[in-house]
């Protein structure tokens, strides 16, 4: 109650001062699956452009999410290692992660997550992150929603190809190919990333470098059959290696993992009068070898999600009627040296609606209700939220925005295989609850900022306790963990060719023992600038993240449990972009560039100062 009153006076203080982290015009679909202006939007939202993610100039997805707020990641030794993303404290395995629309979740994880540090951004043109419990629109795991969407040509053909190379080896190679012609539009997209890398882990005295390498393609067809209908297929393929050390083998620091990711998908859009129809079918397949190395035990998994997906919606005279349902199924398989292999098969269904309005086009609202059915047991989720956007002079506008949600993560097929195994009974879903108040305030693009405070919290965790069974097994946690905080983000452009972000996140977070989250940082800040020079051709941008708060548990041989406190550190990423001409840019970028030495997982080391170069060409 206290923290609640004092976000409320900060809202006071600084309401005359704010004006939104994006356009309020700006139309988005993530957060409710219907094209709708983020002015009428009672929840948060963050945007990333195709022109945002250039100024940024990273390779990684994964580094372009860190400079959105209420975000944080911790990476364990460089390019492609094992890494987790956090919204507003929760992990990534509670946060849903779509890719034009298909979860990408790797179910050969203990506890299903995305696979973050496999995706590059070469391809994307957008990234829209909904933060918040939302098992109201999209089920298990949608702690939050990051929303990828890849480019899609529906111009002439054009065609790009580039080069990058710097330091730890690295080298990027990328080519697309795009465009339309009559009813049709396809895309083609191919990028090989490559690094030696540096010695990952501290406790490997060797010196060996533990490298990376990444090789992406995607393909995307597309036909619009008439007016009401269209039709759209993809496909995606990653294969990446990764270098690692601590396999437990005849040489624990020459390891290697290999992970194969294929995505098909088919979709279909119809559109008559105020009716809408979509239909989609997805299938991935991830296959995945760990410990590759002299006398290594072999860790197998293979894991596929197939999903059917519906949404309609319908335009009434007094508001929007969405209503939709999915189908998915998850298969498992795993097999470590010469045991016997493991596998499971999960299904789950879900059927949700959901009712957008608005009192006098002032109170715009939203309603919405979710039942699905699990392998162990059934979960309903429901959402609430409310925006009042007010006009409030020439090219200004305030909104203040609530929601109150639920959401659940259900057990994963690991989770429920090791309890079969040892006879423990299975656990059931992790449920969620939160709520958010929003103030926006935007006046034109010169100054633009968004204040959020939400209280958030988890019941029902499934942890693994090794007291059970055998050899240890899943429960559920008889306590609550909490994150709660303030998130703050502003940004503006200035006429003289001048944008400039910053953000900072305070977090609150505890466990359901009252202790700090492990691995999730208290507070996140983020500052970045970016200048254009000689009539545009030259573009300078910078990006100063700082992260402080963050600790880690570490088991001792003899079961005590030791705390460590990282430190907190800085660091800055600069980028340079200057075009030769209208066809061939160049790009210069330094990440670290200061030279930092920080650890973002104890025992890991992170990259220091590293400078890259590359060019790339048009047509």
């Amino acid at each position: 109650m206290k923290k609640t009153l004092i976000a409320a006076a900060v809202f006071a203080a600084v309401q005359p001062l704010l004006s939104a982290a994006a356009d309020l015009e700006e139309i988005t679909v993530t957060a409710s699956r219907l094209d709708l202006p983020k002015s009428q939007l009672g929840v948060s939202v963050s945007i990333l452009n195709a022109a945002d993610i250039e100024r940024l100039g990273y390779t990684s997805l994964l580094d372009v999410m860190r400079t959105l707020p209420g975000v944080a990641v911790s990476n364990s030794g460089g390019a492609g290692k094992v890494s987790s993303l956090f919204i507003r404290g929760e992990s990534n395995f509670r946060t849903l992660v779509l890719l034009d629309g298909v979860n990408i979740a790797d179910p050969t994880t203990p506890q299903v997550g995305a696979q973050l540090q496999h995706l590059q951004a070469a391809d994307i043109e957008r990234i829209e992150m909904l933060r918040g419990p939302q098992g109201m629109l999209y089920g298990a795991g949608a702690g939050g929603v990051i929303n990828i969407i890849t480019k899609k040509s529906t111009g002439e053909v054009r065609a790009t190809a580039g080069v990058e190379a710097g330091r730890y080896g690295t080298e990027r190679t990328s080519a697309s190919l795009g465009g339309s012609a009559g009813s049709w539009h396809y895309d083609l997209n191919v990028s090989d990333f490559s690094s030696d890398g540096f010695n990952a882990r501290e406790m490997d005295t060797s010196g060996e470098e533990d490298g990376y390498e990444n090789f992406t393609a995607s393909a995307r067809l597309g036909y619009e059959v008439n007016d009401t209908l269209s039709l759209e297929g993809q496909y995606r393929k990653t294969d990446a290696e990764t270098e690692f050390d601590g396999c437990y083998s005849l040489a624990p620091n020459d390891c290697l993992s290999r992970y194969d990711q294929e995505l098909f998908s088919l979709s279909g859009n119809y559109q008559i009068d105020s009716w809408n129809h979509q239909l989609s079918l997805s299938q991935q397949e991830i296959d995945r070898v760990e410990g590759i190395s002299p006398g290594a035990m072999v860790f197998t998994t293979k894991g596929e999600i197939r999903e059917a997906n519906y949404i309609g919606s319908k335009v009434l005279a007094s508001g929007k009627l969405l209503w939709g349902g999915e189908y998915e199924q998850t298969d498992f398989f795993t097999r470590f040296g010469s045991f016997t292999p493991s596998k499971e098969v999960l299904e789950s269904t879900g059927v949700f609606t959901e009712w957008h309005s608005d009192f006098a086009e002032t109170v715009f609202y939203t309603l919405g209700y979710r039942r699905d059915s699990l392998e162990t047991e059934d979960h309903n989720s429901w959402r609430a939220s409310a925006a009042i956007p007010i006009a409030i002079g020439e090219e200004q506008q305030v909104k203040y925005r609530a929601s109150l949600g639920t959401g659940y993560r259900a057990p994963s097929p690991n989770e429920i295989s090791l309890n079969n195994s040892t006879g423990v009974a299975l656990v059931g879903p992790e449920t969620s609850r939160g709520y958010e108040l929003g103030l926006e305030y935007q006046w034109a693009q010169l100054l633009q900022a968004e204040l959020t405070y939400f209280d958030q919290e988890i019941t029902d965790a499934i942890i693994y306790d090794d007291s059970l069974g055998f050899m240890g097994a899943y429960r559920q946690d008889d306590g609550e963990s909490q994150s709660e905080g303030i998130e703050l983000s502003l940004n503006g452009s200035l006429n003289n060719g001048l944008d400039w972000h910053a953000s900072g996140t305070w977090l609150d977070t505890e466990n359901s023992t009252g202790a700090v989250r492990e691995g999730v940082p208290q507070r996140v800040y983020n500052f970045g600038l970016s200048q254009q020079w000689l009539e545009d051709k030259l573009t300078l941008s910078a990006n100063w993240q700082r992260v402080e708060d963050r600790i880690n548990r570490i088991k001792e041989s003899n079961g005590s449990i030791r705390e460590i406190a990282l430190e907190n550190y800085s660091k800055l990423d600069l980028n340079a972009v200057y075009r030769l001409t209208p066809n061939m840019r160049v790009n210069l970028r330094g990440e670290n560039v200061l030279d930092r030495n920080y650890r973002e997982v104890a025992g890991y080391y992170t990259a220091g100062a590293a400078v890259y170069a590359g060019i790339e060409f048009s047509l």
